[in-house]
């Protein structure tokens, strides 16, 4: 008896030393309990923003009709904004057709800016359309972007974005010819 009242004990203990564990809070959302947003110490929302991730930890990656003949993880600290792991992506044969995005849950109402770099180089193709983009309040907002050559990064900035429900999706759509390539990185979205 006195060692089922023992294993209880301890049972019970662990269950409540275990409920306190983690710093995370979470928002009430009508009937469901979101977790509250994480800010990074440079105040970045973005999970994995500079892709430094040995896999796409964070981004739901989509390779449009498979076209895309390499999609992944880069580490080359040449072809980095920041750090030394970017998203790469390159078709010598197929067009590139890809979107990378995520849904950031739990934010304070206010205004965010959303940054991303990208370089690279679209084998000159003029039809080319490569964008980030924000999904506030069902409304897509975009940032065109370009490729400008090998490490000559072009930042794309969407500032205002005003989230009302605690909620936004980011990303970056990047549709190409044959021949195409580049890398993206350091995602950013911060309160303003």
């Amino acid at each position: 008896m006195k060692k089922k009242m023992i294993s209880f004990l301890m049972a019970m203990c662990m269950t409540v030393a275990l409920a306190g564990c983690g710093n995370s809070e979470s928002v009430s959302s009508g009937s469901t309990s979101v977790a509250k947003a994480q800010a990074d110490e440079n105040g970045n929302y973005v999970v994995n923003g500079s892709f430094e991730e040995a896999d796409f930890t964070g981004w739901n990656v989509t390779n449009i009709d498979d076209v895309t003949e390499e999609l992944d993880i880069y580490t080359r600290d040449t072809d980095c904004y920041e750090g030394l792991q970017s998203l790469h992506f390159y078709s010598g044969s197929n067009d590139i057709n890809f979107t990378a995005e995520q849904t950031i849950s739990g934010l304070d109402e206010g205004s965010y800016k959303l940054t991303g770099h990208i370089q690279g180089d679209t084998a000159g193709d003029n039809n080319a359309s490569i964008y980030f983009y924000a999904i506030v309040g069902g409304e897509e907002i975009k940032a065109d972007a370009s490729l400008n050559g090998y490490v000559n990064w072009y930042t794309a900035e969407l500032s205002g974005l005003n989230v009302t429900d605690g909620e936004i999706t980011i990303g970056v759509s990047v549709t190409i010819a044959p021949g195409g390539w580049g890398t993206i990185d350091d995602i950013t979205l911060v309160k303003e």
